[in-house]
């Protein structure tokens, strides 16, 4: 048969697939993509990790970005044992005052209403430091023998999630305060004051202990491990209305859902979904739900958290993996994170060196001579992000794991690598290689037949990057003669984007394959949004 030319394009529009065969999947879908993102028609590198401060002083459980009425945001990062810093413009402070406790399993919630910041823990007594406070207090007016599994706010009201008061548990009891002024804490909730608007609400309908909670728009959703209950305000004698949403799905831990455009996106104990508080869709079944919750170690889940990265429009499901494609091996902390970028509707995935949570803010990134230590080439933004260094972004803090060269407690920014605006050293310890792979290409989408075997000759991919100073790729080129059977892959061919138009390859079979990447010590972006695969069909072998 003649060399067919197969065009193809817009390879950024559907992602990693790795639930359904390689052979079902469509001709732009990947079968891997770690390290990688999804965005505008191509394919290019994740976000790297740059270095915004080492050595913490501890090993951090928990984050959360303060914002000020003025100047640079706060990051406040807590301990397993309420260690409590402060991080801004270059250096963390001690703000725990007279706050101590001891080593608990359970994950912290932090949240801010009216200007004052909350952390709790269901071990103690919740505390909070408003913005003239130099450090963290215990919170006034909450009942000394009261213990809650979530803090949370909603609307003008503090909410109390699965209670236990004195020695009687109440796992499925909403607790919530009087009315919160501005700068203020609420001064009570004591649901027998008639003259406060504090109380409580036991939902006796729900099977499984409440989990955690999260504003949704107007309204506010209750999550257990099994089903989620909406909270309404409807003011009037019972100020609020409960009433349920789903019973066949919940959350897996606390801080795993985020609320984006109106719609909760949660990270569930069988599935990850979304809802917009009347209805509930999946957004990884038939995609990566498999090798997710496959992989995860399911025991450890009270160290998963999802964090939300606006500017990239992409979520993360943070997890404690022990997947084939992990970097980051056998971590005390989150290793992996399955990457959804809700503008596109795609998912990839992405290595996280042993990171324990997530946060949104801005950080001070002028940088000197004096106070960088790298390269240019290393060292994101530009000359005008140095002047408007107000952007916020994600933040995540890890744990020291000299095990996988993370040699001590970090707080790192996530940062394009070419197109970034953070004056930061890029961590190339957290930072991981891309990789990209696609196989069982049966060039079905051409009538070509599964018996035809199939020869490429070349490929003329369309890729690009800013980076003038390295300006290669590489690609292999691999095939096999039955649809489940691992390809054999030719040797690594280099391409040169500034030089080299195509690439020419040997490969034969009947399901064709091919891998990307870029050296190992090669942290530039690219964008790689498709390319001609020249494919002779030899008849039946």
């Amino acid at each position: 048969m003649p060399q067919t030319t197969l065009p193809l394009r817009n390879l950024g529009q559907t992602g990693v697939i790795t639930d359904l065969n390689p052979y079902n999947l469509p001709i732009t879908g990947f079968t891997k993509g770690v390290n990688v993102r999804f965005d505008e028609g191509k394919v290019s590198r994740s976000p790297v990790f740059r270095d915004i401060k080492d050595n913490i002083g501890f090993d951090p459980r928990a984050a959360f970005g303060v914002v000020p009425s003025s100047g640079f945001d706060s990051v406040i990062v807590v301990s397993d044992v309420w260690n409590i810093s402060e991080y801004v413009s270059g250096s963390f402070t001690n703000v725990a005052g007279s706050i101590t406790g001891t080593t608990d399993p359970r994950p912290f919630t932090i949240s801010s209403l009216a200007d004052v910041t909350y952390i709790n823990r269901p071990d103690r007594v919740p505390v909070y430091k408003g913005p003239l406070m130099a450090n963290f207090a215990d919170l006034p007016n909450w009942p000394s023998n009261h213990r809650a599994n979530a803090l949370r706010p909603f609307g003008d009201f503090l909410i109390a999630l699965g209670m236990t008061e004195g020695t009687t548990s109440f796992p499925n009891r909403v607790r919530f305060s009087n009315l919160v002024d501005a700068n203020s804490v609420p001064d009570s909730w004591d649901e027998t004051d008639t003259t406060k608007s504090a109380g409580f609400n036991d939902l006796v309908q729900m099977q499984t202990p409440i989990v955690d909670g999260l504003e949704l728009g107007t309204n506010f959703v209750i999550y257990s491990s099994s089903e989620a209950i909406l909270m309404e305000f409807v003011g009037g004698t019972f100020l609020f209305n409960f009433r349920k949403l789903f019973g066949d799905e919940g959350i897996i831990n606390q801080n795993c859902v985020v609320e984006v455009d109106g719609k909760h996106f949660v990270f569930g104990n069988n599935e990850i979904y979304v809802t917009d508080g009347t209805t509930r869709k999946s957004i990884s079944d038939e995609r990566i739900r498999q090798f997710v919750y496959g992989g995860m170690n399911k025991k450890n889940a009270d160290r998963f958290f999802v964090q939300h990265n606006e500017a990239l429009s992409e979520i993360y499901f943070c997890y404690q993996s022990g997947d084939s494609l992990v970097n980051f091996v056998d971590t005390a902390r989150c290793n992996r994170a399955a990457v959804y970028n809700y503008r596109n509707n795609t998912w990839s995935l992405m290595d996280l060196p042993n990171v324990s949570a997530g946060a949104t803010a801005n950080v001070n990134s002028v940088s000197t001579y004096a106070n960088s230590t790298t390269t240019y080439a290393l060292v994101g933004g530009s000359y005008y992000d140095q002047e408007n260094s107000f952007n916020r972004h994600t933040l995540m803090v890890g744990n020291q794991d000299t095990a996988n060269n993370i040699a001590s407690s970090k707080l790192w920014a996530l940062d394009l690598a070419d197109g970034g605006s953070l004056a930061f050293d890029l961590d190339t310890t957290a930072t991981k290689l891309p990789s990209l792979e696609r196989v069982g290409i049966d060039l079905d989408e051409i009538q070509q037949p599964l018996d035809g075997y199939k020869v490429v000759t070349r490929m003329l991919p369309q890729i690009s990057t800013e980076n003038t100073q390295n300006t290669q790729v590489f690609f292999e080129f691999g095939a096999s003669d039955i649809p489940n059977q691992n390809p054999n892959y030719s040797a690594s061919a280099t391409f040169d984007i500034s030089t080299d138009y195509k690439i020419d390859s040997r490969a034969a079979g009947r399901y064709l394959s091919y891998k990307m990447t870029v050296a190992a010590n090669d942290y530039k972006d690219f964008q790689f949004s498709g390319f001609d695969l020249d494919v002779t069909t030899t008849g039946k072998v």
